[in-house]
């Protein structure tokens, strides 16, 4: 009995920690979005300002992502699929000005 129920133990971890894993993984997808598709403006001598993921809070970057877009943004956003905005956000949030985990260092 001590022996199935350690087993049944190991396997809750075992599945609570990939859990995690897999879900922190989202954000590396958007660092790929990021880097490929806003990076062709929003680069230094690009069409658009450098992008400053540090500017906005987590509201800010969801607000954001979370509107409809228009102009310059809305013939790429009409092409992210929703998981795609998801991971792009995730990325965002990563390095938004009220993530603490960001910061090393500080507080």
């Amino acid at each position: 009995m001590k022996r199935v129920l350690s087993v049944l133990v190991a396997v809750l971890f075992l599945v609570a920690f990939s859990s995690s894993a897999f879900a922190g993984a989202n954000w590396r997808a958007g660092k790929k979005i990021y880097k490929k598709e806003c990076m062709n403006c929003h680069k230094r001598g690009g069409e658009a300002k450098r992008l400053k993921l540090n500017k906005k809070t987590k509201a800010g970057w969801t607000k954001f992502v979370n509107k409809q877009q228009k102009g310059s943004h809305e013939l790429l956003w009409g092409e992210l699929t929703d998981a795609q905005k998801k991971d792009l956000l995730k990325y965002f949030m990563k390095y938004a000005k009220d993530d603490k985990s960001s910061h090393l260092g500080c507080g």
